[in-house]
């Protein structure tokens, strides 16, 4: 069925309008990509594309041969169902994840595995926003995101996994477990989580509330990379403690939980629904693995929902 791949790769095209941004989508190259797509101008007789210095742009006829893609593709899409063993859990799915939420994801592939021989999981990495816009679009499957508010998941399935809160961090140089932490926000150097990032809005306002301006050194979008600036005592931080990250034993920091009720950031899975019987079995190692790891003790006083799904109704939220 090569002439399905290449539908798929040129509506990959068609969505990025490039071929290097396509080949991320469909795990081709660049060059393959191209080949792909003059072997389907070949067999259709026509240009699909015209090729300038930043990219690509759909001729009339490419423009014309999106919807019959898409027509195509979800007839054969509807075919493979139709043939498929009931209950089957066999083919390959499309599951993404932020960065740090990949670890768990990868885990439970890894555990799955042998149970489901026939099972391959595509796993890709990217910011929650594009996760959940790519799940909708039917590019994923399912994806594990951070969520902002309910109305993101309107028409599909979202199912909480657990919560992070935010959390002081510096290092073990400078700082106790029972030190001020309002003291050492305002006598060090900040390294600030990116704020047009949902959890860097958050972070700010929590900061606000608090009555604190920090000294800013830098603003970065990686969590990762800010806690090791902190292990290196560049500076401290607000950050979401992060599930997967031991943290509270690492001899080189010292995190200070926020007083009272602290700021949250909830983290759950989409799904598309029409591979929900491949998906759901994803999404019930997920939350098994997850009670068996227990509650983080950063967030042992946190209240969560999690493991219960529910599809949420109404109108496509637009992201």
């Amino acid at each position: 069925m090569s002439t399905i791949r290449f539908l798929k790769t040129f509506l990959a095209v068609a969505h990025v309008g490039s071929f290097a941004g396509a080949s991320e989508r469909v795990a081709l190259t660049q060059a393959a990509v191209g080949l792909q797509m003059r072997a389907l101008e070949t067999e259709l007789k026509t240009v699909l594309f015209e090729r300038s210095g930043r990219g690509v742009v759909l001729s009339v006829a490419g423009r014309a041969l999106i919807a019959h893609a898409e027509k195509i593709i979800a007839c054969y899409d509807q075919m493979r169902v139709g043939l498929d063993d009931e209950g089957e859990i066999a083919g390959t799915v499309a599951v993404g994840a932020t960065a740090s939420a990949m670890g768990l994801l990868s885990s439970t592939v890894v555990r799955i595995k042998p149970l489901f021989p026939r099972l391959n999981v595509r796993l890709v990495v990217q910011e929650s926003r594009e996760l959940v816009k790519n799940v909708r679009l039917g590019e994923l499957d399912a994806a594990i995101v951070i969520s902002d508010s309910p109305e993101e998941h309107q028409g599909l399935t979202w199912t909480p996994l657990y919560v992070e809160p935010l959390t002081v961090v510096a290092s073990s140089q400078i700082a106790r477990p029972d030190s001020d932490f309002k003291k050492l926000l305002r006598e060090n150097p900040f390294l600030r989580f990116d704020r047009r990032m949902p959890s860097g809005i958050r972070i700010e306002q929590t900061l606000r509330k608090l009555g604190l301006v920090p000294q800013d050194l830098l603003e970065l979008s990686s969590l990762s990379t800010i806690v090791d600036l902190v292990r290196q005592n560049v500076g401290v931080t607000i950050v979401p403690h992060l599930r997967n990250a031991d943290w509270m034993n690492d001899p080189s920091l010292c995190v200070i939980p926020l007083p009272g009720r602290s700021p949250t950031r909830q983290i759950g899975m989409v799904e598309q629904g029409k591979r929900e019987h491949i998906t759901s079995v994803i999404r019930q190692h997920l939350v098994s693995l997850l009670a068996e790891k227990g509650p983080s003790s950063a967030a042992l006083n946190t209240p969560q929902a999690v493991g219960k799904s529910h599809r949420l109704r109404g109108d496509v939220v637009k992201t």
